[in-house]
């Protein structure tokens, strides 16, 4: 049984028909190319024939669209149809964007097809009838020419492998029989809850990356915990710090997950709301070389995305969304296409606005000022601001993306403090309360990291750092090889740009083998890879990586050049990082059991499931 859609999705799928219905009439009043009826006729004696032989919904519907590429606002774009006598006879390739816009609407995909082949129809049919050409109008005579003329025998036998071949000729019929004054037809509006209850149907589920998802049928809560190694989850549960995940440990669903290489912040949190990892999604750290200017350039907004994300197609089927992110840059890239959705940062919530934002006066709203940068307030701000846009029913799928910071002493807890610590306990406490809360409001909720963390420090203490570009040089001699920390961004003070995955970009690529195989025997180096290799093993995007990619061992940490890092905060603690194959595990939970096959012992989670979780199990 087909789950009650969100009064939202319901509201937008009608509005949407409405808008449409509204271009018909609108448009549909004019002369239909020289025939005896309008064309707004025309469109209602084809759906009413259909509607006459005993065709389903679909084909009624398909009948009733098949000249809408005629009615919406892009047709005035397509270039005229004009005989050789200077007679109008139509726009150009209007089945072709009928069906492109009905599928950008949602409607199913037998509707798009009907409607996008009824010129193909035309044509078959006059190859293997031969009284259909005599039969036609002499307005649909002149507009098959420009319409590629009578197919020959090798695209009649293609056609008819079409297993919606007998509808698509159907609806041909009907367009060529609708051009009747007499014919008595509903009125356009008496197709409007059809249409409404068509496009609902087929617009249940949205499609990215080749991944289907269903639409949210009850408040759904994705919640991200930077740096959510699951020694702390382990450690919180045992001293009793945790006990909402605890609970939802044992009652709900659990799994060990592996997040996207490489395992910093950028690169994960794009992989939740696109359910794919880098190789598909293009965003893979937070600072690149760019090989045509030379620059090495910061990666700020959405410029480097490819595709879609799940929270924008689910916005557009009028699912209310809201993305609410600890730090702005990461809100920058998961705004993408959220034109109506509430998106916004804790770190600049004090500058919301209804248009920027749609939501304004956010530190009022909520009753909290706008927390520091380096505050743990940061994250809890993020939940509460869930929790209270869940509490006022002002959205209906969330995605709670946190940092991984403490107010005491202005710094990271992942970064600085270990699991059990009494900082990251107090950190870990208020925010399972938080969690806790939400499943109390009825939303089910499921909890991963972007990554894991490792210490990175010898044993007196002192990071382990390998200045790579330092030892390259020392090798090859200055200017060979540049090397990029995809980990830097403008908040370095926790660990001075240093993580456990850095890009070499080679200058001579004569040069790449011996670099790769000298890195190999750097003691901090795990694993040194030629970008080919790298991108096919770690699901990376070879044009978006340098020629060799090196990872570091668990307890290391690779820079660039010594004078390039500010070490003098990360002395001051044991420094703690990210970014290798040693951070890729983090906790995967939901607060209900999961449905269908997900407890398949042999599926190795990712961290990107999350939303496939949610919505589909």
């Amino acid at each position: 049984m087909a789950a009650t859609p969100l009064a939202s999705v319901a509201s937008n799928a009608r509005d949407t028909v409405q808008t449409l219905f509204a271009f018909i009439s609108a448009q549909g009043q004019g002369d239909y190319l020289g025939e005896r009826v309008s064309q707004l006729q025309h469109t209602l004696q084809a759906a009413t024939l259909a509607q006459k032989s005993g065709a389903d919904e679909e084909t009624i519907l398909g009948a009733l669209l098949h000249d809408v590429g005629r009615f919406i606002p892009a047709a005035d774009r397509m270039p005229a149809m004009i005989a050789a006598d200077g007679t109008y006879v139509g726009k150009a390739s209007h089945e072709v964007l009928g069906e492109r816009y009905l599928r950008q609407l949602g409607f199913s995909e037998t509707i798009c097809q009907l409607v996008g082949a009824h010129v193909m129809a035309k044509r078959y049919l006059t190859a293997v009838d031969k009284g259909y050409y005599e039969g036609l109008s002499r307005s649909s005579k002149r507009t098959l020419e420009f319409q590629g003329g009578i197919f020959n025998d090798a695209q009649v036998k293609a056609a008819q492998q079409d297993p919606l071949l007998e509808a698509k000729l159907a609806v041909r019929r009907w367009d060529d029989q609708a051009k009747d004054p007499h014919m008595q037809t509903p009125e356009l509006s008496q197709f409007e809850d059809m249409a409404v209850k068509s496009l609902l149907n087929s617009r249940s589920h949205i499609e990215l990356h080749g991944r289907k998802y269903k639409l949210p049928s009850k408040p759904t809560v994705a919640i991200c915990v930077d740096g959510f190694d699951p020694e702390y989850l382990e450690k919180g549960i045992t001293d009793g710090v945790l006990p909402n995940l605890a609970a939802l440990t044992q009652s709900g669903f659990h799994a060990m997950a592996k997040c996207a290489m490489p395992s910093f912040t950028n690169p994960n949190n794009v992989a939740i709301i696109t359910g794919v990892p880098v190789s598909d999604h293009g965003i893979s750290g937070n600072y690149f070389l760019d090989r045509e200017t030379g620059k090495e350039e910061m990666i700020t907004d959405d410029s480097m995305l490819i595709g879609s994300t799940i929270l924008e197609m689910m916005s557009k089927r009028g699912v209310r969304v809201a993305a609410v992110t600890a730090k702005d840059k990461l809100r920058k890239i998961l705004s993408h296409g959220l034109d109506s959705a509430i998106c916004f940062s804790a770190e600049k919530a004090a500058g919301c606005s209804a248009k920027g934002n749609r939501i304004a006066d956010v530190e009022f709203w909520l009753g909290q000022k706008q927390p520091s940068q380096y505050s743990g307030e940061l994250s809890l701000f993020v939940m509460d601001a869930g929790i209270k846009l869940l509490e006022e029913d002002r959205a209906d799928l969330f995605y709670l993306t946190l940092s991984d910071c403490l107010f005491a002493a202005h710094r990271y807890i992942q970064h600085k403090y270990a699991p059990g610590s009494k900082e990251s306990n107090e950190f870990l406490l208020a925010l399972d309360k938080r969690i806790g809360r939400l499943v109390e409001l009825g939303a089910d909720v499921a909890v991963t990291g972007d990554h894991g963390m490792s210490d990175k420090c010898n044993a007196n203490g002192s990071p382990n750092v390998l200045f790579l570009e330092d030892a390259l040089v020392e090798k090859w001699g200055s200017g060979k090889a540049r090397v990029i920390c995809p980990i830097t961004d403008p908040f370095v003070r926790h660990h001075g740009a240093l993580g456990s995955f850095v890009r070499v970009y080679v200058n001579n690529k004569d040069d790449i083998d011996g670099m790769v195989q000298y890195c190999k025997t750097l003691p901090q180096v795990e694993v040194a890879m030629p970008v080919e290799e790298a991108a096919a093993k770690l699901e990376l995007r070879a044009d978006r990586e340098g020629d060799i990619v090196v990872i570091s061992r668990k307890h290391a940490v690779i820079g660039s050049r010594a004078e390039e890092h500010n070490l003098s905060s990360v002395c001051e603690h044991r420094l703690r990082s990210h970014g290798g194959l040693s951070e890729q595990d983090v906790p995967l939970i939901i607060s209900r059991p999961a449905r269908d096959g997900a407890k398949d012992s042999s599926r190795q989670w990712r961290n990107f499931d999350i939303f496939d979780l949610l919505l589909n199990h």
